[in-house]
Order: structure tokens, then sequence, then C-alpha cells
């Protein structure tokens, strides 16, 4: 009897590690933190950008832009997971679009949808709100932030895409 339970729990241990590795392939060999975790959007429409993440609003209001780690640390927090690291921003040639909307309990996120320059010289950066569900007692901020080359630093508009 007692050899069946250790049988038993042998099999089980054998296949719960098969099932683990099971959809593993060779290429997975590479280390995926070495990959880049963002990549620079860019549309016919759009300026270039790639999205910061791992990062989250501190306050419910935010500068237009960020363009120091100074003015990043004041006013983001970095969201630190086991393996993500927050997206890393070369101050000397970056600068930072944050849009943070006011705290809800309702599941939100916010998309960034297209950075472009107006007739004026200005940024306009568009983006939508996706709600979802109730968060019941949970509280968030939402928040998304977007990493743009100096080269188009330039005063910025928020719209909300209809």
């Amino acid at each position: 009897m007692k050899a069946n339970k250790i049988l038993l729990g042998l099999a089980l241990s054998l296949s719960a590690l098969t099932a683990c590795g099971g959809g593993q392939s060779e290429q997975s060999a590479q280390d995926s933190t070495a990959q880049p975790t963002t990549s620079v959007v860019a549309n016919p429409d759009s300026l270039p950008y790639r999205i910061a993440e791992n990062y989250f609003a501190a306050e419910d209001s935010l500068p237009a832009t960020l363009t120091s780690e100074e003015e990043l640390n004041r006013h983001l927090g970095m969201a630190t997971t086991m393996a993500d690291k927050p997206t890393e921003i070369d101050w000397q040639r970056e600068f930072v679009i944050p849009i943070v909307l006011p705290a809800t309990t309702i599941s939100t996120e916010v998309l960034p949808v297209r950075l472009k320059k107006d007739a004026e010289g200005n940024l306009v950066l568009t983006y939508k709100v996706q709600r979802g569900e109730d968060l019941k007692t949970a509280e968030i901020r939402p928040f998304t932030a977007i990493i743009v080359s100096r080269d188009f630093l330039a005063p910025v508009r928020l719209e909300e895409a209809n």
C-alpha cells in the first residue's frame, strides 16, 4: 500500500514536470530578459515612440512632459516585478509624456493611439480609454507613458480619442 502511494506520487511528479516543460521549444533557450520589452511604435500617421513599461503615477496630476530622471522619480514610481524592470530611458536623447486619469474603482486601461505635430509645432498625443469591470473595493489610478526622442520635444496636448 505504501509502495503504491510512493509510485503514484512519483508518477504525478513526473507528469507535472513534463507538462511544465512541454510547451518550450529550442528557441526559448535564449534568455528572454535579453530581448527588448518595448518596441518603437511607428505608423505613417504617428511620430515614433516607445511605451514606458512598469511605471505608475504617484499622483493624480502630472506635468505634460518629464525631461529628467529627477522629475520622473518625483512624479512616477517604478513597478518592478519578479522579472520585469522599468523601461530604461536615455535622458540625453529622450523624454517622457505621461497620461494619468483620476483614481477609479473601474478596471481602466489608457492606450496611446498616435503622436503627431500640429500646425503650430506642438505635440498632440491621442489616446483611448478602455474600461472594464468594477473592481469593487480596489482603487486604481489609470496611467501610461510614452518615451519620445528629444528631436520632437515641444509643448504637449493630450486628446482622448472618440
